[in-house]
Order: structure tokens, then sequence, then C-alpha cells
């Protein structure tokens, strides 16, 4: 049974047409499920800036916790602080369960959940603490190095217009 060159032809036709149909599905199931698992980093203030059309999305906000805004209940696992990108935008977060063992007043973090529609407060389904990369001698200038970390790793993109009394005692 000889197959003529028509007949060949249009075999191997059908098989790139199938193979490029099945590798286009791919590439589309891959592409719909990374975007709809990537979630976008605000800072305190483009989040506030943005609030109206992010109050139904799940995104994460990254600041520094304000030194004695925080408010721990045990009994409930109810832990309540306001973050800031140290240029006055603050929001209040909630969170429910324990907080990361790292986690303290003066330190950056990262939360993940939903913000309200005036920007003020946060409820975080998701804590994380964030660290730097550097490794220095443990301070005793009431974390000024914190700051300066979170300066340099944090806010790479303001970190030209810093802060008056940033890194100041008063």
């Amino acid at each position: 049974m000889n197959l003529s060159p028509k007949k060949k032809r249009s075999k191997s036709t059908k098989w790139v047409i199938g193979i490029s149909l099945i590798a286009v599905a791919v590439i589309a199931i891959a592409l719909t499920q990374i975007s709809s698992n990537t979630v976008y980093f605000y800072t305190p203030d483009e989040a506030q800036a943005k609030a109206a059309t992010l109050t139904s999305q799940n995104i994460k906000v990254a600041g520094m916790v304000v030194a004695g805004s925080r408010e721990w209940v045990a009994e409930t696992l109810k832990l309540a602080f306001t973050i800031t990108d140290l240029k006055n935008h603050d929001i209040r977060v909630s969170y429910n369960g324990p907080p990361p063992d790292m986690f303290k007043e003066g330190q950056g973090v990262v939360v993940e959940g939903t913000i309200s529609g005036d920007g003020k407060s946060f409820a975080a389904r998701t804590l994380m603490v964030k660290h730097s990369e550097e490794y220095k001698k443990p301070s005793t200038d009431g974390g000024t190095m914190n700051k300066e970390l979170l300066e340099k790793s944090l806010f790479k993109t303001q970190a030209t217009d810093k802060p008056s009394n940033s890194g100041t005692q008063p």
C-alpha cells in the first residue's frame, strides 16, 4: 500500500497542527495560573493611594512596624499593629494567629490580605518578617540599624529622599 506524496504531507501537517494546538493550550494555562497567583508588592503610600480599587483584591504591603503600636491578645491570638513607610503613610494591620518568632516593633514586615476602601486598615491573612541579607553586629542604639537596612532593601527607589529624622535620636 503506497501513500501518495499528497497524503503523506497531509498526515504530517495534521501532526504539526495538533502539536501546535496542544503547545498553545499548555502555554495559555501556564500563563493564566502564573498571573492569578502573582501578588504585587505595595508600599503603604501606594496601597493607600490605590485603596479604593484594591479593596476586593489580595495584595501584599510592606513596611516597618511602628514602635509602640503592637497590641497582642494571647487568649484570642489577635495581633494588631501599625506599619509605616517612614514617610508618614501608616496602615493599621489586624492579624489572627501567633506572630512569627522574629516579629518585633521597628522591624520590617510584609503582610498579605485585603485593604479597606479608605486605606487606613488592613486585614492580614499572612504575616512575614522582613530580614536583612546582611549580617551586622547587634546594635544598642535603639533600632537605628533596622531603619537603615530597611531603607536600603525595602524602599530602594525611595532611598534618595530619606526622612530628616532617620537614624537620629531625639
